[in-house]
């Protein structure tokens, strides 16, 4: 397993001690700005100091006035001697951030995704309570989700603060931390109708905890899309692909299908030479679905069911000289706007 930072995190474990998750990219320490602020004479154990050693950033969840983050070059030099400075930097190289980006964008990389305080897993619901009941008939009756699935993908929901009135759909990595979720309301005429955390797509992929790359790999848009096909599937939260799972199918090379919404059909042929050029040396482990008709995944399944959801990923293929055509009655005569396609 390729651990971003792993080579410098001996430093930052001989300059603050105990370090907690240590081996992975994302780990924590006593913040000593807690320590001098408070007047305590030792660490005070809470390990509110965020590192992650494969951006080099660090962040405390407890520090608010004045905030304490920034690079972990600054972090070593507050508190680490001069050989501790020169050894990181030997190990380092250049920084992720210049001094140019300011604390909103150090918190959106730095900063590790929780999981509401007030979530109530259905699992764990009040039968009795009518608010609880009402969460769990949306999911059931409306969306028609099984409890199996409910269960599996350990949804919640919460009925007071800021996702009042919210499923709670959450993502694991592969260590098993939360790494996103999606907050969708219950509740007709509330908006927005999704309320996500804001942190940088670029560096998570969805589910990625239960995903075998040894398997086929199926891409759909959204969250309910993938809890219609839960079988090794990645919500994009999207139409396109981020970094780092870009990254990863290029090392792994799994067999990919891509499944975008009948509205998609160019970001579908765009997704698939895309995925195509990462797999140079086995271009026909990908292809991809074209939905019949106006509905996506997750609708094809309240309304027909999940066998119609199976006869539809069963349609994967490459593009056919009617796709070709189709897609040049969207994109046009446009030069730049083909470039994306010619090679297909």
């Amino acid at each position: 397993m390729n651990v971003r930072g792993i080579e410098y995190q001996h430093i930052i474990r001989r300059i603050f001690g105990e370090v907690k998750n240590y081996g992975r990219e994302q780990i924590q320490v006593n913040c000593p700005k807690c320590q001098e602020r408070d007047g305590l004479p030792e660490p005070d154990g809470k390990f509110n100091l965020e590192i992650n050693t494969a951006i080099k950033k660090f962040h405390c969840w407890k520090c608010d006035e004045p905030r304490f983050y920034g690079n972990v070059s600054r972090l070593i030099r507050l508190y680490g001697s001069k050989y501790d400075y020169d050894e990181y930097i030997s190990y380092s190289g250049v920084d992720f951030f210049n001094s140019k980006n300011n604390d909103e964008d150090i918190e959106k990389y730095i900063a590790p995704v929780r999981l509401p305080n007030e979530m109530i897993l259905f699992s764990n619901m009040d039968i009795n309570n009518k608010r609880h009941i009402e969460a769990y008939q949306y999911l059931i009756n409306t969306r028609k989700i099984s409890r199996d699935i409910i269960f599996k993908f350990r949804i919640g929901f919460c009925v007071e603060g800021k996702y009042a009135n919210r499923i709670i759909i959450p993502s694991y990595n592969k260590f098993g931390d939360v790494n996103y979720f999606v907050g969708r309301t219950y509740l007709k005429g509330v908006k927005p109708t999704y309320l996500n955390p804001v942190v940088n797509k670029n560096l998570i992929i969805f589910n990625e905890g239960i995903i075998n790359w040894d398997s086929t790999v199926y891409l759909v848009e959204g969250a309910f899309d993938a809890l219609s096909f839960p079988i090794n599937t990645i919500p994009l939260l999207g139409k396109s692909l981020n970094k780092t799972l870009s990254r990863v199918l290029k090392e792994k090379k799994p067999n990919v299908i891509i499944v975008l919404d009948p509205d998609a059909f160019k970001e579908n042929l765009k997704l698939y030479h895309e995925i195509k050029l990462l797999y140079s040396d086995c271009p026909e482990k990908v292809r991809y679905v074209t939905l019949d008709g106006d509905n996506d995944l997750d609708e094809i399944r309240r309304l027909k069911g999940k066998r119609e959801v199976i006869n539809q990923i069963r349609k994967a293929k490459e593009p056919t000289d009617i796709d070709l055509i189709r897609a040049s009655t969207i994109i046009g005569n446009n030069k730049k706007k083909w470039d994306w396609i010619n090679i297909l």
